[in-house]
């Protein structure tokens, strides 16, 4: 399984990789510019952890959570349709087996997806913490926004993986790299439709819901089970439909 996982996870770090990452840490501080602008010229020092708290308000609001399906896309999860159509999998499947293939698929997709938005969301905290930090009162010991912050962007590397492992499912469906890229934006709007004008009860339902540690009823816990639970059953999809469309090769 080392064989095949280490070459595909550096294949997945790629330009499209920086670039999500780079974008990410953008539009984090884009959503809140108004909040930036404000600022200048300082007039009198800002509360503690004020860097952490910024990030954190970009994270949850409706200008960054939407993007995070697209984003997550990028680096990996077009590769099994494109090894497909291009029949590079037939020569693959030379030196290794069907199972070690789509499952080394799945996590480098998985941890790729994941590591493009947590990646972007710490670039976007250290870029925070040299514009904001001269500005802050001194702290003596980290408060409890910097615990919010690391957890949700754990749940953010999570809903990264679980957003690009969805697109390379929809691919075994629709042999498309665009279907690959577009499918999970649009089960997220699908979703938030489906709670905002039928279900508003079925807060599960709502992915910005998933990113939030502080509303789940065991916590930071229980919300990463429910991600890891979604991206199982789309990995089982994917693997018995890859495998399927493989032996036809």
């Amino acid at each position: 399984m080392n064989n095949s996982v280490f070459p595909e996870m550096k294949q997945a770090i790629n330009a499209r990789t920086v670039l999500g990452t780079f974008l990410i840490a953008m539009l984090v501080f884009l959503s809140s510019m108004d909040t930036i602008l404000k600022l200048f010229p300082v007039s009198a020092l800002q509360p503690n952890d004020y860097h952490t708290n910024f990030v954190l308000n970009a994270l949850y609001s409706d200008t960054v959570v939407p993007f995070v399906p697209i984003f997550a896309v990028l680096p990996f999860t077009a590769s099994y349709v494109d090894d497909v159509k291009s029949r590079f999998a037939r020569f693959v499947l030379i030196r290794t087996d069907y199972t070690t293939y789509l499952i080394s698929h799945i996590l480098v997709c998985f941890i790729s997806g994941g590591l493009v938005i947590a990646a972007g969301t710490l670039l976007a905290w250290g870029a925070s913490a040299l514009l904001f930090l001269p500005m802050e009162k001194a702290a003596k010991t980290p408060s409890e926004a910097t615990a919010l912050l690391l957890k949700t962007c754990g749940l953010l590397f999570l809903n990264g993986g679980f957003w690009a492992v969805i697109g390379m499912t929809m691919s075994t469906v629709m042999e498309s790299k665009y279907i690959a890229y577009a499918s999970p934006f649009i089960v997220y709007y699908l979703l938030v439709i489906l709670y905002e004008r039928y279900f508003p009860n079925a807060w599960l339902l709502y992915p910005k819901n998933w990113l939030n540690p502080e509303i789940w009823p065991y916590g930071i816990g229980s919300a990463a089970l429910f991600l890891l639970e979604l991206t199982f059953l789309c990995g089982l999809v994917f693997y018995i439909r890859g495998k399927r469309r493989l032996e036809q090769l």
